[in-house]
């Protein structure tokens, strides 16, 4: 899982976010939004609501 750009924006973060197979096993997806800071939820609240709700949706019943 190699993040967007080879990871050149995210510094230290990139190899963090290429180890998420081997850091965190059950990991089905991960998204980074642009232009946030530490309140994703609120700065872009659609776009994290729409994000949860299809995941949760494609959980095994």
């Amino acid at each position: 899982m190699a993040p967007p750009d080879g990871g050149a924006a995210l510094g230290w973060l990139a190899d963090a976010i290429t180890a998420f197979p081997t850091t965190m096993p059950g990991l089905v997806a991960s998204h980074l939004l642009e232009g946030c800071g530490h309140w994703i939820q609120q700065e872009r609240r659609d776009e994290v609501s729409r994000l949860l709700t299809k995941w949760l949706a494609d959980l095994p019943a």
